[in-house]
C-alpha cells in the first residue's frame, strides 16, 4: 500500500493538533485551577459540583438571615433589659408615693416622675433596627407606640398604631398582627392550602408591642364631650368595638340630641352590616357615653369601646373631638347605688367646674310586687340622686349614668365633676341618743381545756366595772359556760346568759361582757377582734321613737326603736327592732347598756342622723388596664387626684408585669442560643460544601505541570521529527 505525502501530512497534523490542545488543557487547568471549564468536559463532576454551589448558596442565604435575626433577638432583648429597669423605677415610684403621708404637691411630683417613665417606656419599644421597628409586628413604622394627652394636655392614653392599648383584649387583633417568618435552613414547611408556615419550621423575627406590654381591660366606655360638637363641622372618629374598628364621618348639628341621633344611626349601620362582629352593636346615651348592646340593646356588663380622632378622612376639614376611653383610671366618680340600704337619707357635695353645693336624696326601695315590673332600689336611687342633682344645678347639667357598665357615673358635658364627703353632722342632727363604738373582748373556748380540773383567772368588765377571777372549767364546753355563768352573775344580776362556744361572745341577762387580758400566770385565753356598737338606753326617753343605722357586715338597716318604761324594757325594744331588721338573726345581742353584739369578725357601727358620704356613698371609678405602660399613666393620673387605693393596687400588677417581663427576656435569650447552635452549624456545613467543590472542581496542581512538561517534551520532539516525516517539496529543491 502506498502512503501518499497528503496522507502522512494530514497524520502528522492531527497528531501535532492534539498534542497541543492537550498543553493547552493542562495550561487553563494549571492558571484557573479547575479541573474543568465546561459542564461537556466532565458531566458527571459538572451535575455534582452544581448541586454542591446550590447548597452553598443556601447556606450563606440561611447565615445572613441568620445575622440580621442575631442582630434584632439581641437589641430585642437589650431594649427588654432596659424596660425591665424602668418598671423596677416605676414599683418604687408608686411605693414610695403611697407609704408616705404628702400633700397634693409632693404627689404631683410622682405623678410627673411616673409620666417620665411612660414615655421613656414608649421612646424604648420605638426602638429601630436596619429600618424596622423591633416592636412594630410587620410593620416598618419607626414609631408604632404613642401617647395623647387629655384635655388638661397631661399624658393619658397609649396608642399603639393608632389604637388605645385598652381597646382590645387580644394582641393579635390589633394592626400589623400578623407572623413575620425567616427561612433559617432547619427545613421550612408550608401548608400548600392554607398558604402558611409551620412556625416550628422557622424563625419568628416579628415582635407585636402589645403582647409584650399587654392590651385590654375589664370594660369600658368612649365617652365623647358632646359640648366640643360645632355645628355645620366635619368630624370623622375610629370606634373600636369587641376587636372591630369602623370609621364614621358626620357633619355637627345644631344640639345635642341631634348629634347622639345621627351617631347612633351610623353606629348601627356600620355595625350590623360587618357581619364578623357578631350580634353586639355600640350605643351612644345622652351624655355621650357609648357603650355595648346585645341584639336586643340590653346594656353589656362587660366589653371594651373605644374611640380616637380619625384626620386621615379629611384632614383639611375634620375636627378634633374631646374623647375620653374610661377603660382604665379616670377622673369620674360612681354613685354605689347598688349597696345603699333602703329608705335612707344620704347627703354630699357635689363640685362642678369649681361651683360646690351641698345636695341630699333618699335611697330606693325594691318592689317586686309586679312580675312584669320589677323595681330595683339602685334605680329608685339614682334618679331619686338625679333629681337632687337636678334641683341644685339645674336640669341636663349633670346627668348620672343609667346603664352598665358605667351606672350611676356623674358626669357632665364639658365640666369636670367631682363628690364630696359630706361635713361632720351638728349637734342637732345627734341629739336624742348617745352612740358610740369599740372593739369587745371574748373567750378563747377552743384553747382552753375543758377537763373538770383546769384552773384559768378570767379578767371582765360588767357594766362599767372590772372583776378578775377563777374559774374552774367543766367537762364540756357547756359546763364551762355555766360555770362562768356562776361566777359573775351576782356581778352582772344575771338569771340567765348566752354564750358561743366558737367565739367566745357571751351575755349575762342583759348585759354584755367585755373579757381582758390578765396578768396571771393561768391567765384565759381572750380574743378582741369582735366589734360592738352601743347605744345608751338611758338617753331615750319613754314612748319616744328613735331611728338609727345599724351596720352588720356591711349591711346597713334602718332601725327605729322605742324608749322604754325603764332601761330593761328599751334594751327589749332594742332588741327585737335589730333583730327584726335583719331578719330575726340569732347571732346579734343586746347588752344592759345597749350594747349590740356580732358574733362575725366584721365591724358593726351605730349612727344617729344622715349618713355621711364619704366611701359608702361614692367612689372613683377603678378600672384597671392589662397595659403596663397604661396602667403607669393610670397611677400618675390617681395620684395627681389624691386617690391612694387605686395607685396602691397599680403595685401588685406592676410586679406581675415585671415577672412576665423576665420570662419574655429568658425566651429571647433561648432563641438567640437556637440562632448561635445554626450559626456554628451552617458553618460546618459550608466548610464541607467547600471541601467537597475542591474535589470536584479543583484541579491538582502537580499533576497538572507534570502532565503540561509531558506534552510539551511529545510536542517538541514531533516538530523535530517533521523533516523525517514529510517529503521535501520541490521548493526545497528550488532552494
Amino acid at each position: 500500500m502506498r502512503l501518499t505525502n497528503s496522507t502522512l501530512l494530514r497524520g502528522y497534523n492531527r497528531s501535532l493538533n492534539r498534542l497541543r490542545n492537550a498543553k493547552n488543557d493542562c495550561e487553563k487547568k494549571i492558571t484557573s485551577t479547575r479541573s474543568f471549564s465546561r459542564a461537556s468536559e466532565a458531566p458527571l463532576s459538572a451535575a455534582k459540583a452544581l448541586n454542591v454551589r446550590k447548597s452553598q448558596y443556601y447556606s450563606a442565604q440561611y447565615k445572613e438571615n441568620l445575622k440580621v435575626a442575631s442582630k434584632f433577638y439581641t437589641e430585642a432583648e437589650t431594649s427588654l433589659l432596659q424596660v425591665s429597669e424602668k418598671m423596677a423605677d416605676i414599683r418604687e415610684t408608686i411605693i414610695a408615693a403611697v407609704n408616705t403621708t404628702k400633700d397634693i404637691v409632693d404627689y404631683n411630683i410622682y405623678a410627673q416622675q411616673l409620666e417620665t417613665r411612660a414615655q421613656e417606656l414608649c421612646a424604648i419599644f420605638n426602638t429601630d433596627s436596619a429600618g424596622r421597628s423591633i416592636f412594630g409586628g410587620d410593620s416598618d413604622n419607626a414609631m408604632p407606640f404613642n401617647i395623647i394627652n387629655d384635655s388638661d394636655g397631661r399624658p393619658a392614653t397609649v396608642l399603639y398604631h393608632g389604637v388605645p392599648v385598652n381597646a382590645m383584649n387580644n394582641w393579635d387583633g390589633f394592626p400589623y398582627s400578623d407572623r413575620v417568618y425567616m427561612d433559617v435552613g432547619i427545613g421550612m414547611v408550608t401548608d400548600q392550602q392554607a398558604h402558611t408556615q409551620d412556625p416550628m419550621s422557622v424563625l419568628d423575627i416579628s415582635f407585636h408591642g402589645t403582647e409584650i406590654t399587654g392590651c385590654g381591660a375589664d370594660y369600658g366606655v368612649a365617652d365623647i364631650d358632646l359640648s366640643s360638637i360645632q355645628e355645620n363641622r366635619t368630624y370623622a372618629i375610629d370606634i373600636y368595638a369587641e376587636g372591630r374598628k369602623q370609621t364614621i364621618t358626620f357633619q355637627g348639628k345644631g344640639t345635642q340630641q341631634d348629634n347622639v341621633d345621627q351617631i347612633n344611626e351610623l353606629l348601627a349601620d356600620a355595625y350590623r352590616k360587618d357581619k364578623s362582629h357578631g350580634k353586639s352593636v355600640p350605643v351612644m346615651d345622652d351624655q355621650g357615653m357609648i357603650y355595648l348592646t346585645d341584639a336586643n340593646g340590653k346594656p353589656l356588663e362587660k366589653g371594651v369601646v373605644s374611640a380616637v380622632n380619625n384626620t386621615a378622612v379629611d384632614s383639611r376639614r375634620s375636627e378634633l373631638l374631646v374623647i375620653d376611653n374610661d377603660s382604665n383610671y379616670t377622673n369620674k366618680f360612681k354613685i354605689k347605688a347598688n349597696n345603699l340600704p333602703e329608705n335612707m337619707k344620704f347627703r354630699l357635695d357635689v363640685e362642678v367646674d369649681g361651683e360646690r353645693k351641698e345636695i341630699s336624696f333618699t335611697s330606693g326601695a325594691d318592689d317586686f310586687s309586679n312580675p312584669l315590673n320589677l323595681i330595683y332600689r339602685e334605680d329608685v336611687t339614682i334618679q331619686n340622686f338625679q333629681k337632687a342633682l337636678d334641683d341644685a344645678f339645674g336640669a341636663g347639667k349633670v346627668n348620672v349614668t343609667t346603664h352598665a357598665p358605667n351606672k350611676g357615673v356623674v358626669s357632665s358635658e364639658g365640666s369636670v365633676v367631682k363628690l364630696w364627703g359630706s361635713m361632720p353632722l351638728s349637734e342637732e342632727e345627734k341629739a336624742g341618743a348617745a352612740v358610740s363604738t369599740r372593739t369587745v373582748g371574748t373567750l378563747d373556748f377552743n384553747s382552753m381545756v375543758h377537763d373538770g380540773n383546769t384552773q384559768y383567772t378570767v379578767r371582765a368588765e360588767i357594766n362599767g366595772v372590772e372583776y378578775e377571777k377563777v374559774l374552774t372549767t367543766g367537762t364540756s364546753r357547756a359546763a364551762t359556760h355555766t360555770n362562768l355563768f356562776n361566777l359573775f352573775k351576782n356581778e352582772a344580776n344575771a338569771t340567765g346568759h348566752m354564750c358561743n362556744e366558737n367565739t367566745g361572745v357571751c351575755t349575762f341577762g342583759d348585759v354584755a361582757v367585755n373579757f381582758l387580758p390578765s396578768t396571771a400566770a393561768n391567765a384565759a385565753p381572750i380574743k378582741t377582734d369582735y366589734n360592738v356598737g352601743m347605744i345608751d338606753p338611758t338617753s331615750l326617753e319613754n314612748g319616744k321613737e328613735y331611728e338609727f343605722k345599724v351596720i352588720i357586715n356591711n349591711n346597713l338597716r334602718n332601725v327605729t326603736i322605742k324608749g322604754g318604761a325603764d332601761a330593761k324594757e328599751t334594751v327589749k325594744n332594742m332588741r327585737d327592732a335589730i333583730r327584726n331588721a335583719f331578719g330575726g338573726r340569732t347571732d346579734i345581742y343586746v347588752g344592759g347598756k345597749g350594747e349590740v353584739v356580732t358574733l362575725t369578725k366584721e365591724p358593726i357601727q351605730t349612727v344617729g342622723g344622715q349618713v355621711e358620704a364619704e366611701d359608702m356613698l361614692f367612689e372613683r371609678e377603678r378600672i384597671y388596664s392589662n397595659n403596663y405602660i397604661q396602667l403607669t399613666l393610670d397611677a400618675a393620673r390617681s395620684l395627681r387626684n389624691g386617690d391612694i387605693e387605686y395607685a396602691n393596687g397599680c403595685i401588685d400588677r406592676i410586679v406581675t408585669a415585671s415577672e412576665k417581663l423576665l420570662s419574655k427576656i429568658a425566651d429571647l435569650g433561648c432563641n438567640e442560643d437556637f440562632i448561635d447552635f445554626n450559626l456554628e452549624r451552617i458553618t460546618t456545613r459550608e466548610e464541607n460544601l467547600a471541601e467537597r467543590q475542591n474535589d470536584l472542581e479543583i484541579a491538582d496542581p502537580e499533576y497538572q505541570i507534570t502532565l503540561w512538561k509531558t506534552f510539551e517534551a511529545y510536542y517538541n520532539a514531533c516538530l523535530q521529527m517533521s523533516s523525517s516525516v514529510i517529503p521535501n517539496s520541490i521548493f526545497n529543491y528550488m532552494k
